[in-house]
């Protein structure tokens, strides 16, 4: 019987912008150059990944996969950059610890060593529980800092300049951040103000017309997306008042049906639901339609979805609908 270590390595990052600036790629890196330090080897099998997938939730597909091999009994030792790859919560990286341990798997951290006495054992609870804490209370000051800065009219609180904007930074001088009209797109965004809230257009309409003139999204994509449509028609942005906190985080929901073109397991363990609007926080900015059209248009848009309900429940009951859908 061979003696040789059967051995596995875990990494992670939070998001896909992490993933695609190669942060991902360095932890592998470190993680294969310090097996080879330990004269052990690596196959394919035995290197879990989980790219895009956050760590405040233990419901992630390779860490999955992970325990579910470990189980079987078939790893000997565990690789990792540092405990917080592992799990963000220390409740979380407990548990899998003893999970783990109990599996007959040493797990090894790079960036932090494992104690084998009690102590060291405290201390390793304690690090994890102070980094959990200053982790929540980063982004305690951070929401209260954007929430300050919203109250005083500052648009880099916002997460980035709408379609028909263009984000100026602020300048050495002081001139704050602000938002600039880019012509040629704004004159699409009021064009397809007029278009539902004058001509009474449906989202599909207005695609098919942006089709037919050639118009392309911000990325110079030639076909628009109907949620990218409804987003623009329902900024208020573009009356002259951008809103913060449009949106609030809440538990994740579970869905009754299968979501078109999502993932089978959610990347974040929250979900995000429109705020009420009384809670929104309005800043100044340009304006590209007038306060007018732009209630016209919500009123067109709450007949449209009227009228798109009441197609739907006098249409023939199919049994299989909405449990099917494309995969393409």
């Amino acid at each position: 019987m061979s003696n040789v270590a059967m051995v596995a390595f875990y990494a992670r990052v939070s998001s896909e912008q992490q993933s695609k600036r190669g942060t991902i790629d360095s932890q592998i890196a470190a993680l294969k150059e310090r097996i080879q330090a330990d004269g052990a080897q690596i196959v394919e099998d035995m290197c879990f990944v989980d790219a895009g997938v956050s760590g405040a939730t233990l419901v992630r597909p390779q860490l999955e996969h992970l325990r579910d091999v470990a189980a079987l009994g078939t790893i000997d030792r565990l690789y990792i950059l540092s405990p917080d790859r592992l799990a963000r919560k220390y409740a979380h990286q407990a548990l899998l610890m003893e999970e783990l341990s109990s599996c007959g798997v040493q797990v090894v951290f790079l960036n932090h060593a494992i104690g084998t006495t009690p102590e060291e054992s405290l201390l390793l609870q304690m690090q994890g529980m102070i980094a959990e804490y200053e982790r929540a209370k980063i982004a305690e000051r951070n929401r209260r800092g954007k929430l300050h800065g919203a109250k005083r009219g500052n648009v880099n609180v916002l997460s980035g300049a709408p379609y028909g904007y263009r984000y100026i930074r602020r300048q050495l001088d002081g001139t704050p951040a602000r938002y600039v009209i880019e012509l040629p797109q704004a004159a699409t965004v009021k064009t397809i103000f007029e278009w539902v809230g004058l001509e009474r257009l449906s989202l599909g309409d207005v695609i098919r017309r942006l089709g037919e003139t050639g118009t392309v999204t911000a990325s110079g994509k030639p076909y628009w997306d109907r949620s990218v449509v409804w987003g623009i028609l329902r900024n208020p942005a573009y009356m002259g008042r951008a809103a913060f906190g449009k949106t609030q985080v809440c538990d994740h929901q579970v869905r009754v049906r299968v979501q078109r073109h999502s993932a089978d397991v959610p990347r974040k363990p929250y979900s995000a639901k429109r705020a009420d609007r009384q809670q929104w926080i309005e800043i100044p900015v340009p304006a590209i339609i007038s306060e007018a059209l732009f209630e016209i248009v919500q009123e067109q848009l709450a007949e449209n979805r009227k009228l798109a309900r009441q197609r739907r429940d006098n249409a023939p009951l199919c049994l299989l609908q909405g449990l099917t859908v494309c995969g393409q």
